[in-house]
């Protein structure tokens, strides 16, 4: 049984990831966008570019290009730190606030089926077994 858990915790991320997709695509929404706006949301609006990619685990330069598209299209806003004029802080417009509750009611409704059928008690263990999982992980690349 062990070997399998990677892999279905793997394949569990893609499907859910997928599943997210479909619908976020019927409000015009790529992956990489949708993962943006809901990291910004997640991480808090300000943050520099630098530090919400961090937090997304990609590299700057790649989400640079969907900053741009989302800024475009009049989602975002960056805005000059105060801390230092080098560095760009991120922030939600009025229509990104709007889109983003939008995604989050979408969200909300994808994980509700998702989660059909395990029983509260099993969403809590499934939610402990997940945070353990990845503190381990963060451990272990700590360890060298």
């Amino acid at each position: 049984m062990d070997n399998n858990i990677g892999w279905n915790l793997a394949r569990a991320a893609n499907s859910w990831r997928h599943a997210v997709d479909n619908q976020m695509s019927g409000i015009g929404f790529t992956q990489s966008k949708w993962i943006a706006m809901m990291h910004l949301d997640r991480f808090g609006e300000g943050c520099t570019q630098s530090d919400l990619a961090s937090q997304m685990g990609i590299e700057q330069p790649s989400l640079i290009r969907t900053l741009n598209q989302l800024e475009a299209a009049g989602f975002i806003i960056r805005r000059e730190s105060d801390v230092d004029a080098r560095c760009k802080t991120l922030w939600f417009t009025n229509d990104g606030k709007q889109q983003l509750a939008k995604m989050q009611h979408i969200a909300q409704l994808g994980r509700s089926d998702l989660l059909d059928g395990l029983s509260k008690e099993q969403r809590e263990l499934l939610d402990h077994a997940l945070l353990t999982i990845i503190s381990n992980a963060h451990n272990m690349s700590f360890e060298t």
